[in-house]
Parts: C-alpha cells; sequence; structure tokens
C-alpha cells in the first residue's frame, strides 16, 4: 500500500490535463485566416431611432462554416449593435441587432473574426434618418383661402428609398407668402408633419428634408429573407411643394327705388358678380336696417330684392355675398322712408248750381300713391242717397236733388294701404 503522501502526489498529476483542457475551452474561437464574413439585413433604410436585425455569415476558405461557437465582433460608425459580439451557430451564422439611436446618417457596419474581416467594402450600409429620405409629398388642406385671409393645413409625406414612411425625421417648411405656425417640425409615427400656413396672398409651401436616394428596386423594400442593400446616388435635397390660392371675393351692389314709403313693399335691385376664376357663390343675406334681415339664396346677376317699412326714417341697407371658398364681400346704402302719401280724391259737378229736380253729373277721378290700390269708394250724394263707385280710378255719376238747398257731396275711397281718404264739392239746389 502507497503511502499517504504519495498517493496525494499522484492524484495532483491525474487531474493537472483536467485543468488544462478546461483552460483551452474558456479561450474564443476565431475563423480561420481567410474566411469570409459577410452581412445581410432586412432593410438598407431606417427612421431615427429604428431598429434591424443584421445576420453575420462566417464561412472558412473550403466554402464550409467554422466551429459552432465562433466569436463575432460587430463594427458601427452610427449607432449601436446589440450584442457587440456574438458567436455563431452550426450554420456559421450570427444573428444581431442594429439600432439607431436617433441620429442621422450612413451606418456603415463591418465584423471581425480573428484574421477575417468583411473589410471596408464588405462593410454593410444603413441609411438612417435624413440620409435614407426617397420622397417628399406636400399636401394642403384647403387648397385655397379667402382673399381677406385665411389658413390652410400643410402635410409633408416623408418615405425613405424604400417607400416606407419615415418617422422622428426633420421636415423644414418655407413659403412664398404668408406665415407658418412652424417652420421645423419632426414627422410622427406615420411619417407625417405638419405645420400651418396662413396667408392672404397666394402662396407655395416647400417642405425638404435631408439627402435625396434613388428610387427603389423592383424587388421592394425586403420582406423576411435579408437582401443585400443598395447604395443610394450622391446626396443633395429631397423636398416636395403645394400652392395654397388666395381666390378674391364676389362682388355685391344694392340699388334702391326713387322713393320708399312707410308701409309700401319697396323693390331693391341686388346685383351680385362672382370673381374671376374664383369660388361658386354660396348665400347672399340681407339687412334692411330696421332689425329685419333674410336669405336671398344663392345667385349671380341681379335680383329684386322687396321689403316693406313700417316706420318712416333713415335706415342703411346692407348686403352679404359670400361663396363657398369662404370669401365675403358686402355692399351698404342709405335711405329714407317717407310718410306715405295721402290718395287724391276730385269730385266735379256738372254744375254747381240748378233747380230742384235738375240733373247733375258728377265726374269722380281718384289718384292713390305709387304703390297703393284701390279697394272701394263711394259717393255720398248729401241728402241721404249713397252709390257704389267699386275700384275704379275714375267714374261719373249723375243725380237730382227734389229739395233745394246747398248740398255737400263726399266721395270716400278705401285704399290697400287701409287708409279712407274723402273729396268733396257743394252744390246749391234753388226751389
Amino acid at each position: 500500500m502507497l503511502p499517504f503522501q504519495r498517493r496525494i502526489l499522484l492524484l495532483g498529476f491525474a487531474l493537472a490535463p483536467l485543468g488544462l483542457i478546461a483552460g483551452c475551452e474558456k479561450q474564443p474561437l476565431f475563423a480561420p485566416t481567410g474566411s469570409s464574413i459577410t452581412l445581410t439585413a432586412n432593410t438598407n433604410s431606417l427612421s431615427a431611432n429604428g431598429s434591424t436585425p443584421i445576420i453575420a455569415q462566417v464561412l472558412e476558405p473550403s466554402g464550409f462554416p467554422p466551429h459552432s461557437g465562433t466569436q463575432i465582433t460587430f463594427v458601427t460608425t452610427l449607432g449601436q449593435i446589440q450584442p457587440s459580439e456574438a458567436n455563431t451557430d452550426v450554420n456559421g451564422q450570427v444573428t444581431a441587432t442594429f439600432l439607431a439611436g436617433g441620429q442621422n446618417g450612413t451606418a456603415t457596419i463591418t465584423a471581425i473574426s480573428g484574421g477575417s474581416n468583411t473589410g471596408t467594402s464588405g462593410g454593410l450600409k444603413i441609411f438612417v434618418g435624413t440620409a435614407a429620405v426617397g420622397r417628399v409629398s406636400v399636401t394642403a388642406n384647403p387648397l385655397s383661402v379667402p382673399a381677406s385671409g385665411g389658413s390652410s393645413t400643410i402635410g409633408a409625406l416623408v418615405v425613405d428609398i424604400n417607400g416606407n414612411p419615415l418617422s422622428g425625421t426633420q421636415v423644414a417648411f418655407t413659403t412664398t407668402a404668408g406665415a407658418l405656425s412652424q417652420n421645423l417640425v419632426n414627422t410622427d409615427s406615420s411619417g407625417v408633419a405638419s405645420t400651418v400656413l396662413t396667408t392672404n396672398a397666394t402662396a407655395t409651401v416647400t417642405a425638404s428634408v435631408g439627402a435625396t436616394a434613388p428610387a427603389p428596386p423592383s424587388s421592394g423594400s425586403g420582406g423576411s429573407t435579408p437582401t443585400t442593400p443598395t447604395t443610394p446616388s450622391a446626396t443633395g435635397q429631397a423636398s416636395g411643394s403645394v400652392t395654397v390660392t388666395a381666390t378674391p371675393a364676389p362682388t355685391i351692389t344694392i340699388t334702391p327705388p326713387a322713393t320708399v314709403q312707410k308701409n309700401i313693399p319697396a323693390t331693391f335691385t341686388v346685383a351680385v358678380t362672382a370673381s374671376t376664376g374664383g369660388a361658386a357663390i354660396r348665400e347672399i343675406t340681407m339687412d334692411w336696417g330696421d332689425g329685419k334681415s333674410n336669405s336671398l339664396g344663392s345667385f349671380t346677376g341681379s335680383q329684386p330684392a322687396i321689403h316693406t317699412y313700417a316706420s318712416d326714417d333713415s335706415f342703411v341697407v346692407t348686403g352679404t355675398v359670400s361663396d363657398v371658398a369662404g370669401n365675403t364681400n358686402r355692399a351698404s346704402v342709405p335711405i329714407s322712408v317717407v310718410p306715405l302719401a295721402g290718395t287724391a280724391v276730385g269730385v266735379n259737378p256738372s254744375v254747381t248750381t240748378a233747380a230742384v229736380n235738375t240733373s247733375i253729373t258728377f265726374t269722380i277721378t281718384i289718384t292713390p300713391p305709387a304703390g297703393v290700390g284701390i279697394v272701394s269708394s263711394s259717393i255720398d250724394f248729401g241728402d241721404g242717397q249713397v252709390a257704389q263707385l267699386g275700384a275704379a280710378a275714375s267714374a261719373t255719376r249723375t243725380h237730382s236733388y227734389s229739395t233745394p238747398g246747398s248740398k255737400t257731396v263726399v266721395v270716400t275711397v278705401n285704399d290697400t294701404a287701409g287708409r279712407s281718404s274723402p273729396g268733396s264739392t257743394v252744390v246749391t239746389i234753388t226751389p
């Protein structure tokens, strides 16, 4: 039997190779010299703060994958790679994630394993934020504002070189007239940046973003299978414009009648002209100045507008025309409403003196003021006899008296203004 000390010594020699083996397994594996490393991604463009998977494929000079667990180190000129170091699987592949990190520019991503690397020319380029812009489309709502001044919301849709919306991308707005609520706006999650134009003149608004890239390849923006990105051409500005038109207002004129009388319908002439190249007329309204107003609807040209004033006074009549673009124009005219003139009633006898039982012919003439009609009239011969004359403006009646004396003949006219107007004459009857 061996002494105790010797047994400890032999055991130590037996365990030593195991320690060496364990130490060797902790050392990282690298690709053999001459191996190739190829990087691919799902896209070659990203919004700021965007991310995309990166796949590294390692092949030995023989064309076969290296031993699984071969370490790959990623390097990027913009943003970061997570993880920055990873080991290959049995197929010689490593998957990591590129994080743009809110920056704008071109990220050049390379990979290294031992003495092998992608090289500068083999690096993967991903265009981030403004560097990835492909097109800017600008819209305005509405496309026209009144010449008196109005507002329009300007929207700029920013897409990358693959036609995908770019979020978090700064858009610079400029205008040839008016003012913008904001000149620098970041796009939202839909790739849209908005500002508000306020102007009273025609204005062209331009939205500019980053660098101009070529149109995306016909194969589209890529899918679940990684593809090698294409490299944009020389940088420049991607921009788009929209024109907001300031449309002139329509015109309106009001012509009053020569005389406006109390309680008599007065006819005004209202003339409306749409602006050249302007919008359609929406409505014409009249304010008569006496607390009353009404709409005349929509028309162009001349139309009558009738109003009746209940008091004799001075008023200002105002007409307002508006079109579908929001333009408004007004015209005012002062008027004086005069009291309604009386109805003139004339009664003329053929003779002023006649004997009893002698016929006398009375000629009646009725002259109402303009706008007033005759409702009815009658003649009282002064001896208790009355005859109806109807609604005629003139009439004749013959009458004889059976008793002598002075007779007062009265004609009473009722007109459409609701008044009763008299006219009279006196005849003398002798025995």
